[in-house]
């Protein structure tokens, strides 16, 4: 991060970047440039596939509207601006701390949240723990046009031969890395010799049923692409496309019965 702001933490899963911010309110401590810094860490993750949770202790803000409570307090001002300006959705909209919303879920998707539910405290906390549910699916891998190895095809009578007359003591010499590679050189050898390479299959585009409408084939591949992203039959936006296509599909059906 580039950003100067001292409490925040990430890590990735897949492509998706996830983040625990907490706000001081004690400019002492903290700074006064501390809402400044956290409006450009979020400036600065925003292109990104991210989810922010944390404490942001900020009181004065209807998260219903979108707006700021207190209009004198500038820094709440400029935070509600930059959520806004980077497209951020908030998803928690009930107190969880003395009436107010301090602790936030922060997404630039905003259907990859949902079932949001604030709970109780946990322990001695004063803060009530927030509950939901995540809808990530990890990137599709890309097709790769690169020749691979085809191990069902591959020779293992004779790989076991070559691994049976290897003399490990002069192989496993040296270093711990210095024998990793000269391990790793040894499968790479047998497998260039024993496993044969074969071409990717090329993906097809699937084709329109005879019997299939246009506008349901657009349907189904609809449904097909918020499946492969989401990877969840329970999100809303797939829950969405599956009833519409079978919404279709049941018009479809009574309109060739009547044929």
């Amino acid at each position: 991060m580039k950003s100067y702001y001292g409490e925040h933490v990430w890590c990735s899963i897949g492509d998706m970047l996830v983040g625990v911010c907490y706000r001081s309110q004690n400019a002492s401590v903290v700074g006064h440039n501390n809402d400044s810094e956290l409006c450009s860490v979020l400036k600065e993750v925003s292109n990104e596939q991210v989810i922010i949770m944390g404490d942001f202790n900020y009181p004065d803000v209807d998260w219903l509207a979108g707006t700021a409570c207190n209009t004198h307090d500038s820094n709440t001002l400029d935070f509600v601006n930059s959520l806004e300006n980077c497209f951020y959705t908030q998803h928690v909209h009930s107190p969880t701390r003395d009436g107010s919303i301090l602790d936030l879920v922060l997404t630039r998707d905003p259907d990859i949240v949902s079932n949001v539910c604030v709970l109780h405290n946990l322990g001695c906390s004063d803060h009530n723990m927030v509950s939901f549910s995540l809808h990530y699916g990890p990137a599709q891998r890309s097709i790769d046009n690169r020749n691979m190895r085809d191990f069902k095809r591959g020779n293992y009578d004779k790989a076991r031969q070559v691994l049976a007359e290897v003399d490990w003591d002069s192989v496993l010499v040296g270093s711990a890395t210095e024998c990793w590679n000269q391990f790793k050189n040894l499968l790479d050898g047998i497998m260039e010799e024993c496993i044969p390479l074969k071409s990717p299959s090329n993906s097809k585009r699937p084709k329109k049923p005879i019997w299939m409408t246009h506008k349901a084939f657009r349907l189904v591949i609809k449904k097909r692409k918020l499946f492969r992203k989401y990877n969840d039959v329970h999100h809303p936006a797939v829950r969405a496309a599956c009833k519409a296509s079978k919404t279709k599909f049941a018009k479809h059906g009574k309109n060739l019965r009547r044929s």
